[in-house]
C-alpha cells in the first residue's frame, strides 16, 4: 500500500541513489508542523534522542523523556535502537521495544506524538523536504484506496489536518464505513466505481466522521493507478479539509435564503445604478422578471418610455448624504398601480469601500388605499354627524309645527258649528296640506337619521328589510333613473336580525354598483333594468337580490370582488364602501353575500339574512282612552321655547303643565320641592343636557329621574347613542305624535293616582 512516505521515498530515490553507508531519521510527525520533513543525519557511533542537552537528536515534544532512546550506528551501516527506560516507551512500527535493529522505512515513535522514518540514505534531497513542508503548510493529506480489498490508507497529514492524534487514521488500512458519513457513503462508492470503470479522476466532496472526533467536510481528488496488465488496481490522491469553506457556503446559502424571503423588495445595483440582482419580493412588487431588469436602472424598468429622472438624483444624494429616501409610483404589466417607500444606501466591503448600492422598497399600495378609504370613511362620518345635527335642528321646529297644526285642526273642528262650513273646509284643507308637507319633511329627516347612525349602531335587532331596501332605493334614485328602470318585487317576509343603518348602507352600495355598471346613455332600443327582489328563503332565511343588465364582470374580476382595496372603478367613483366592507357587514350579521355575473349581460348580488327571533320594537299604545278627570302634573324641558309652548297648549286643557327652557331651570324647580308625574325632557340641550339632568336627579331625587321621558330629534354623538341605548326610561322621537303623547301622559296620570 502506497503512503505519503512511500511516495516521497520513491521521489527521493529517483533524485539521489541510496548510500550504502548513510543513515538518517526523517521527522514525519510532531507538534510543530514546520519541523515535519526535517532529517537528522546518523554518523557512525552513538546518538541520544530526547529533550535533554546531551541529546544528539533533540526533540521538545510532549511525552519525550530527557534521554529517551539510543541509536548506535555500526561501521557497516547497521543501526540498533534501544529504549532508555523512557516514561512513555519507544515503539517500532507500532510495537513497544527494548532494543531492535532498524530497517529501511521503519517508523520509530518516541513518546506519544513524535514519529521518525528511518532511511539508509545519508541525506534527503532538498526537493523531497520541500514537498513535505509544502504539503504540511497546505494542510493536504494523501490517501490510497485498494480496489480489490476496498480498504483505504491515509498519511499522517490526514490526522493533523483533522486535528486527530497521529495514528488515529494513518498507518493502517480501514473500511470506508469507518470514516465516511453514512449519508455520503453511497455517493463516495459511486465516485470510486465510476473512476475505476472509466479510468478517470476522482473528484468528490463528503463528510468524514472519525470515531469520537465529530464530522468534517473533505475534498477528495485522486488518479486511478493500473497494474502491469493495465487493470485499475488502486486510486491514489490527496484530501483537504474544506469544513470552513462548506460552512461559509452554508452561511452564504442562508443569507441568500434570507435575501429571497425578505418581504420587502431588495434591489442591488452597481455604482452607476444598473441592477445587479433583486429578490423574489421585488419581482412580485414590480411585476417584472429579474432577467428583463438586469443591467438597467430601476426607473428605466418601471417607466421604460420616460427619461430617467430618478437615478441621477439618487446617486447625488448618496454622494452628499450617504442615503436617499423617497416614494415610487408605477404601473405593473397588469395595469394595477403600486406605491412603495424606498431607501437607498451604499453597500461597503470590509475596508469601507463602496462596492454597490442596496435599495429596499416597501409596498405601501394597501396602506395608500386604506388611507383613501379612511378619508372617505371620515368624510362619511362627518357627513353623518352633520346630517344627524341637521336632523336634530329640523326636528325641533317640526315638533311644534306639527303640534300646532294638530291644535289648529282641533280648533277648526270645534268651530264647525259656529262658522260657515265652506270657510271651515278651506281652512281644514290648508291645514291638511301643510301637515302633509311637514310630515314629508319628517320622513326625510327620519331617513337621514338612519344613515347618520352609521357605525354607531352596532347592536343587532329585528329590522324590516323592506323598509331598509326602500330607503336605499330612495337614496339611489337620482343615480338610477338616469341609467335604468328600477323594478321591485317585494314578498312579505319576516323581520331580519340586523343593524338597520348598516343594512341600508349595503343595499345602497349594491344599487349604486348596479347603476354604475350601466352606461349613462339610455337608448330606447335597449332600456336597462335594475331589479330588486325580496323573498323568503330556506330555513328561516330572507333573500334580497339586486340584479342589473349592465356590463357584467369577467371571471378574473369575480375572483377578487370581495378582496380589500380591489376596484375596477376610476378614482372618484363610488361611495367608498367597497364590496369587501359589504361582505364584512353582512357576515357580521350572520348572513352571506354572493355574486353571479356574465360579461355583457349583467350581474346579480344575492344577500341572505337571518330571520329575527323577536318581534319589531314598537312604542306600546294604550287600548283605552284615559278619563279627562285623571289630571297629571307635567314638566316639559326643552331649550326651544316654541316646543315647550306648543306642548303646554296641547296638554294644558287636561293636565297641569309647567315648562323649563333649560335643564338648569328644571333642576332648580325639582330641588325646591316641585314634584311631577311626568317629565318630558329633550336629550340634547346647550350647557346642561337632558342626560346630565337625569344623572343629577338620580343623585338627589331618584324617583323623579324614573319619571323622565326623553324626547330626541336625533342622536349624533357617541355619548348620546350610548345613553339612549342603556337608559331604561321611555324615549319618543321628534316630531312628536300628539295622539301618542296624550296617551302616554294619560297613562302617567293614571299611574300617579
Amino acid at each position: 500500500m502506497t503512503t505519503l512516505d512511500d511516495l516521497t521515498t520513491c521521489a527521493g530515490m529517483a533524485l539521489a541513489p541510496p548510500s550504502s553507508t548513510g543513515a538518517c531519521l526523517i521527522l514525519i510527525s510532531t507538534t510543530t508542523p514546520a519541523a515535519i520533513g526535517k532529517a537528522y543525519r546518523l554518523e557512525p557511533g552513538e546518538h541520544i534522542i530526547g529533550r535533554g542537552s546531551e541529546a544528539t537528536v533533540r526533540i521538545d515534544d510532549h511525552g519525550v523523556s530527557r534521554k529517551h532512546a539510543r541509536i548506535i550506528r555500526a561501521l557497516d551501516g547497521g543501526c540498533h535502537v534501544t529504549d532508555l527506560e523512557s516514561t512513555n516507551g519507544t515503539l517500532l512500527n507500532g510495537t513497544p521495544i527494548a532494543t531492535a535493529e532498524l530497517q529501511e522505512g521503519d517508523r520509530l515513535q518516541i513518546g506519544t506524538v513524535t514519529v521518525f522514518r528511518f532511511s539508509k540514505r545519508e541525506l534527503l534531497e532538498q526537493r523531497e523536504e520541500q514537498l513535505r513542508q509544502a504539503l504540511s503548510a497546505a494542510r493536504v493529506g494523501i490517501w490510497d484506496w485498494n480496489a480489490q480489498s476496498g480498504r483505504v490508507t491515509w498519511s499522517e497529514q490526514v490526522d493533523r489536518l483533522l486535528g486527530l492524534a497521529v495514528g488515529k487514521l494513518s498507518g493502517r488500512a480501514m473500511e470506508l464505513e469507518e470514516v465516511v458519513h453514512p449519508g455520503d457513503l453511497p455517493r463516495v462508492r459511486e465516485a470510486l466505481s465510476t473512476a475505476l470503470e472509466k479510468k478517470t479522476q476522482v473528484d468528490v466532496e463528503y463528510r468524514i466522521e472519525p470515531q469520537g472526533s465529530g464530522w468534517r467536510w473533505i475534498s477528495c481528488k485522486g488518479d486511478v493507478l493500473c497494474d502491469a496488465s493495465g487493470m485499475p488496481a488502486r486510486v491514489t490522491g490527496t484530501v483537504m479539509d474544506i469544513t470552513a469553506r462548506k460552512q461559509a457556503e452554508q452561511e452564504l446559502n442562508r443569507q441568500a435564503l434570507i435575501f429571497e424571503s425578505i418581504y420587502d423588495g431588495v434591489v442591488i445595483t452597481d455604482l452607476g445604478g444598473g441592477i445587479i440582482d433583486w429578490n423574489a419580493s421585488a419581482e412580485r412588487m414590480f411585476g417584472r422578471n429579474k432577467t428583463e431588469a438586469l443591467g438597467q436602472t430601476l426607473f428605466r424598468v418601471l417607466h421604460p418610455e420616460e427619461p430617467d429622472r430618478l437615478t441621477g438624483m439618487v446617486l447625488a444624494a448618496l454622494e452628499k448624504q450617504g442615503r436617499w429616501t423617497g416614494e415610487l409610483e408605477f404601473k405593473r404589466h397588469d395595469g394595477t398601480t403600486c406605491w412603495c417607500e424606498s431607501v437607498v444606501v451604499p453597500l461597503r466591503d470590509s475596508e469601507g469601500r463602496t462596492i454597490a448600492n442596496i435599495m429596499v422598497h416597501r409596498d405601501t399600495s394597501e396602506r395608500k388605499q386604506l388611507q383613501a378609504h379612511l378619508v372617505v370613511a371620515d368624510r362619511l362620518a362627518s357627513v353623518g354627524t352633520l346630517g344627524a345635527g341637521v336632523a336634530h335642528e329640523i326636528n325641533n321646529p317640526l315638533a311644534y309645527m306639527l303640534v300646532n297644526l294638530h291644535l289648529v285642526r282641533e280648533g277648526l273642528e270645534r268651530m264647525e258649528s259656529q262658522v260657515p262650513a265652506a270657510a271651515i273646509a278651506s281652512l281644514q284643507q290648508l291645514v291638511r296640506e301643510t301637515t302633509e308637507g311637514a310630515e314629508r319633511i319628517a320622513t326625510i329627516v327620519r331617513d337621514l337619521k338612519v344613515f347618520a347612525r352609521g357605525e354607531q349602531e352596532v347592536r343587532l335587532m329585528p329590522v324590516d328589510v323592506r323598509r331598509a331596501v326602500e330607503l336605499a332605493c330612495k337614496m339611489a334614485d337620482n343615480v338610477i333613473r338616469h341609467r335604468a328602470r328600477l323594478v321591485t318585487e317585494f314578498e312579505p317576509v319576516a323581520p331580519v336580525e340586523a343593524s338597520e343603518s348598516r343594512l341600508c348602507q349595503v343595499f345602497l352600495n349594491l344599487l349604486l354598483n348596479a347603476a354604475q355598471a350601466i352606461p349613462e346613455d339610455r337608448s330606447p332600443e335597449h332600456e336597462h333594468e335594475i331589479r330588486v327582489v325580496i323573498r323568503a328563503g330556506d330555513r328561516g332565511r330572507v333573500l334580497v337580490e339586486v340584479r342589473d343588465t349592465g356590463m357584467g364582470m369577467s371571471p378574473e374580476v369575480m375572483d377578487r370582488i370581495f378582496d380589500p382595496f380591489f376596484t375596477t372603478k376610476p378614482v372618484g367613483v363610488g361611495t367608498g364602501l367597497g364590496l369587501s366592507i359589504c361582505h364584512g357587514i353582512i357576515e357580521s350579521m350572520g348572513g352571506s353575500i354572493h355574486a353571479e355575473s356574465d360579461p355583457g349581460k349583467g350581474s346579480t348580488f344575492r344577500v341572505v339574512l337571518r330571520a329575527a327571533t323577536r318581534e319589531l320594537e314598537v312604542l306600546p299604545r294604550l287600548t283605552a282612552v284615559v278619563a279627562v278627570n285623571a289630571r297629571a302634573r307635567i314638566l316639559v324641558v326643552d331649550d326651544e321655547p316654541n316646543v315647550t309652548l306648543a306642548l303646554q297648549r296641547s296638554l294644558a286643557a287636561d293636565h297641569e303643565v309647567a315648562t323649563a327652557n333649560s335643564a338648569q331651570a328644571a333642576l332648580r324647580l325639582l330641588n325646591e320641592g316641585s314634584r311631577f308625574d311626568l317629565i318630558l325632557c329633550d336629550v340634547m340641550m346647550p350647557g346642561m343636557t337632558g342626560m346630565d339632568l337625569y344623572h343629577e336627579l338620580g343623585r338627589s331625587v331618584p324617583e323623579q329621574a324614573g319619571r323622565m321621558v326623553f324626547m330626541t330629534g336625533g342622536a349624533f354623538t357617541p355619548r348620546t347613542v350610548s345613553f339612549l341605548r342603556d337608559v331604561p326610561n321611555l324615549k319618543i322621537s321628534k316630531p312628536l305624535d300628539l295622539t301618542q303623547l296624550r296617551e302616554l301622559v294619560g297613562r302617567s296620570a293614571e299611574a300617579g293616582r
